[in-house]
């Protein structure tokens, strides 16, 4: 299976501090209903670094159960360990997800030198049953991925592609001309979407689509149509919104706008905080720019 297009890391819906498996099962049916490719469990913004493996669990099952063969799943499988990355990459392929999304190990961030990433990379990827993609998130880990260590990484045949939410377009140019053919870069930064697909991503695993995902959609089907002045000024008008739900409000906020859009969002898993009324006012402006005529 090769990926492309707009895929949303899911949100992991709470109902009185419990994961509400019937919400989410909800969730995707009107999810599926629109242009996304695929989904993204256990990610960031599944608040997975909350979860037990028990609730991580039944959240692969309950998703892999919702989600069609014709989108694709990928599973957050990223932990301090490499042996336990390892052993829950393979759970997760077990139990039908189609590729593992693994993090930059972050705990002991001063001793995650390149030669230390590489060998724990080459490890998961050898070890596991499933294509694996890298992910770079250095505003929650610590860590960057440079993109000569990418390119290295991208030889391997069963390491398939990368996340790469640092927001960096010319960190994100340099992975993609460093890195073998047929490599997969994918942004995770919706404010930067567009010009990631200018300069080659194969699309966006973006937070944003949780609450709006036929107008991220849009900008990936209008670049590949070629229209780029109508992808420009829908990006234009997204990122505000994209930029409020993630670096402004962060879960909390993103949440509310799929409360806003229909979805259930709930509250995020404490210590977070859900998001007060002056925000929704807010969240309902930006919406109303976004959907705005050009």
């Amino acid at each position: 299976m090769k990926l492309s297009g707009v895929m949303p890391p899911i949100t992991t819906p709470f109902e009185k501090g419990r994961v509400a498996y019937e919400r989410l099962k909800e969730n995707f049916k009107r999810w599926n209903r629109t242009g996304l490719s695929g989904f993204l469990v256990l990610g960031s913004n599944g608040e997975a670094v909350y979860l037990n493996d028990k609730e991580k669990i039944n959240l692969i099952e309950v998703s892999r159960d919702s989600i069609p063969s014709s989108k694709a799943m990928i599973v957050g499988t990223g932990l301090e360990s490499t042996q336990e990355t390892i052993r829950f990459t393979n759970q997760a392929a077990r139990m039908g997800a189609d590729f593992a999304l693994v993090v930059t190990p972050c705990y002991f961030k001063g001793s995650m030198k390149p030669s230390v990433l590489r060998d724990h990379f080459v490890s998961v990827a050898e070890g596991s049953k499933i294509p694996i993609l890298l992910y770079n998130v250095p505003q929650f880990t610590g860590v960057n991925m440079e993109p000569e260590l990418v390119a290295r990484l991208s030889e391997h045949p069963n390491i398939v592609g990368i996340k790469d939410s640092s927001g960096n377009i010319g960190q994100l140019s340099e992975i993609i001309n460093f890195s073998r053919d047929g490599f997969q870069v994918f942004v995770g930064s919706a404010p930067v979407f567009f010009p990631a697909l200018c300069v080659g991503a194969v699309g966006g695993l973006l937070a944003v689509a949780d609450g709006v995902p036929e107008e991220c959609v849009q900008i990936f089907k209008l670049f590949k149509e070629g229209k780029l002045e109508e992808a420009r000024g829908l990006q234009n008008r997204l990122t505000p919104l994209a930029k409020a739900v993630t670096v402004k409000y962060g879960i909390g906020g993103l949440k509310k706008l799929m409360d806003m859009e229909g979805y259930f969002g709930g509250a995020p898993r404490p210590p977070l905080k859900p998001v007060g009324p002056e925000v929704e006012e807010e969240l309902k402006s930006l919406l109303a720019a976004l959907r705005k005529n050009p």
